[in-house]
């Protein structure tokens, strides 16, 4: 089985054979590169990172070795002491943090989402990032506003929310304003995951078995809160929970031009909804919904009045069954069943 990012491809079978090569060089590697305690611990660590890659897509299959090379400065703390340079900004390398591993392997990765933001934002907009994770969206939508600007950055996991501040500090992001809560249909307390190495995946849970307690508002509570006028930008990552936030948020989404959020079926169903439901709820309130080309995990939505700019060569119109269409621009054509012509189901990734 082949898994390709980018100009890159490894398959399952070479990782195996990474995990045997590992058995006697990974020891010899790790003595090198970084002093990490002992080879009994060098090897652990370097058997469960590639066990964990061979079961996985991750962008840190492009270079594994440098993977368990980050994994083990994690291990031991010395991560900390350094700074991964962006090309717009800075973000620590913490001990505790997923995304922060896959900067450190992959220096050239950039989300769709901050590429979006960063290109889409004008001097003055404003921005809510709403899972905000370690701050990589919330440092480039700080630097796209500027000064009369600003942008609130919600991050609900408490230890994930010290990282965000970190990097809105090293950055000196002044316009940023950050908010340790949760945001759903309705305020309240609500159970969230504490998963401490995948940070990038913690979420609301419906249990409240081995989980931490979260305070919860809507996004109009936090709207209202700052008296924001006007929002440029939304951006929605949460895991599965994005139509209890978007439900929270009906009353005062005619004051937002787009939102950016990520529509996966299978997160969607935790909580009992479907990309189509997301779909017509941001087609009731006047939003044009898109995916992208290369890219259907991830959704656009603009205002009426809100133009493409350059985005519209990499966009995919979707009709108000949540389906991709055909028009001018000469995409997939819908079909009875659901899929496309070019292939696949059309309703999801």
């Amino acid at each position: 089985m082949h898994v390709r990012h980018g100009a890159v491809s490894y398959t399952h079978t070479r990782i195996d054979s990474f995990i045997k090569s590992a058995r006697y060089s990974s020891c010899h590697v790790f003595d090198k590169e970084v002093s990490c305690g002992t080879r009994h611990m060098q090897r652990k660590i370097a058997m469960n990172l590639l066990q964990r890659l061979a079961r996985s897509e991750s962008p840190k299959l492009k270079r594994p070795f440098r993977a368990m090379w980050g994994y083990a400065l994690q291990s031991s703390g010395f991560s900390e002491r350094i700074q991964l340079k962006r090309s717009q900004y800075t973000v620590p390398f913490f001990a505790k943090s997923n995304m922060a591993l896959t900067l450190w392997v992959d220096p050239d990765h950039v989300d769709r989402a901050e590429e979006f933001v960063y290109h889409f934002l004008k001097p003055g907009d404003i921005l809510i990032d709403v899972g905000a994770n370690i701050g990589c969206v919330t440092a480039a939508g700080s630097l796209a506003v500027g000064d009369n600007g600003h942008v609130y950055s919600v991050e609900p996991h408490p230890q994930t929310f010290k990282h965000l501040q970190k990097t809105i500090a090293i950055n000196q992001c002044r316009n940023v304003t950050s908010l340790n809560i949760a945001l759903g249909a309705e305020a309240g307390i609500v159970n969230f995951t504490d998963e401490r190495r995948k940070d990038d995946i913690n979420c609301v849970s419906l249990s409240a078995e081995s989980t931490i307690k979260v305070p919860c508002m809507t996004l109009r509570n936090l709207v209202d809160e700052h008296s924001i006028l006007r929002i440029a930008v939304m951006k929605i990552d949460v895991e599965g929970f994005e139509m209890q936030v978007l439900q929270g948020a009906q009353s005062m989404l005619h004051k937002v031009d787009s939102i950016y959020i990520e529509v996966l079926e299978h997160t969607l169903q935790k909580f009992g909804n479907c990309s189509a439901e997301v779909f017509r709820l941001l087609q009731s309130h006047g939003f044009r919904c898109f995916y992208f080309k290369d890219d259907r995990s991830n959704v656009v939505a603009f205002a009426e009045h809100v133009g493409l700019r350059d985005w519209r060569s990499e966009l995919v119109p979707i009709s108000e069954a949540g389906r991709q269409v055909s028009d001018v621009w000469g995409h997939a054509k819908e079909t009875g069943d659901g899929t496309s012509e070019s292939g696949g189901s059309v309703g999801g990734r």
